[in-house]
């Protein structure tokens, strides 16, 4: 009897060991999402659904999509029987309109954040946070970016269920946790949990929110007839395969969000025979907010289906 008892003890303490180390929240960066044709925002919706997640989080950069910034948010929230988090950049660290001068980044902000208030009212009680970022990969010092969230708030009507983010290529600067500032009414509001994103193809450092953005995780396991290698995209940052970067997020209480080429509208090409063809990605010369996604080739088709799935599973 004392056995049993004592294996019992050892399988509680594994599970809750292992459910310690379950990454916290999983989900995908897709900067391109409001450029996006209806077919691949439906996709990707189908591929969240399969996958069994209790919650997870889309990341995007609605202003390059000016004309319709929120495009295809509405088909990410009415996925079913799933916790959302909603998380927003307000802008590109490499638009030109951002790079004129600090009083005129403010100013764009300011705007923008504006248009976010709008869509926070219209959409706050269908998730269950909305995460503000107010540059992707900034390079600014820790007052010139307190300084936007300040601006940025006092654009917000209300501050419930709303979290500032700090996302940094490299992510060393970890920001304030509890940041106290005035939203649009005047009256003072404490922005709790402020957290940090690094992006990079390991889950370590300080940054509790990691990204692969700047490292491509490739799908080397042949799924409907098509497969990566460490080959198949451009770049400097290194490469991993999606076994191991998913094997790192659940070993880790970290967030874990999966960048993907197709997602903003690559250019992707198919080599080999029909049933064994490698995928590659180019990035195209224009920039994003001139990149349209289409309905006979979305961005993410049955492949990306899949690869999302097996991530978030």
């Amino acid at each position: 009897m004392k056995f049993v008892h004592y294996a019992m003890l050892a399988v509680l303490g594994i599970l809750f060991c292992t459910s310690g180390f379950a990454a916290e929240r999983k989900g995908f960066q897709a900067v391109g999402l409001s450029k996006w044709s209806s077919a691949s925002a439906s996709n990707c919706a189908a591929a969240v659904m399969a996958s069994g997640i209790g919650e997870f989080e889309f990341a995007f950069m609605p202003f390059f999509n000016a004309a319709n910034p929120f495009n295809n948010v509405g088909t990410m929230l009415t996925i079913p029987n799933v916790s959302k988090v909603e998380t927003i950049f307000l802008s590109w660290r490499d638009e030109p309109e951002l790079n004129i001068s600090w009083s005129n980044t403010l100013n764009v902000l300011k705007s923008r954040a504006q248009q976010v208030n709008t869509h926070i009212s219209a959409v706050r009680n269908s998730v269950t946070k909305i995460i503000v970022i107010p540059m992707l990969e900034d390079n600014w010092t820790e007052p010139m970016w307190l300084e936007t969230v300040s601006v940025i708030a006092g654009q917000i009507d209300n501050g419930a269920d709303i979290y500032f983010r700090r996302s940094e290529m490299v992510g060393t600067n970890l920001p304030p946790s509890s940041i106290t500032t005035k939203l649009k009414s005047g009256l003072a509001y404490n922005f709790t949990s402020t957290r940090l994103e690094a992006h990079r193809l390991y889950h370590n450092g300080d940054a509790q929110v990691m990204s692969n953005d700047g490292g491509f995780v490739y799908q080397d396991t042949h799924l409907l007839g098509k497969y990566e290698s460490n080959s198949s995209a451009p770049g400097t940052n290194g490469h991993r395969t999606l076994a191991t970067w998913a094997a790192d997020a659940g070993t880790t209480t970290k967030v874990s969000i999966l960048w993907r080429p197709s997602y903003n509208l690559w250019t992707r090409t198919l080599s080999g025979p029909v049933g064994n063809q490698l995928i590659t990605y180019q990035k195209p010369s224009a920039p994003l907010n001139n990149r349209s996604d289409s309905d006979s080739a979305p961005a993410f088709d049955s492949f990306e289906k899949e690869v999302l799935k097996t991530f978030l599973q």
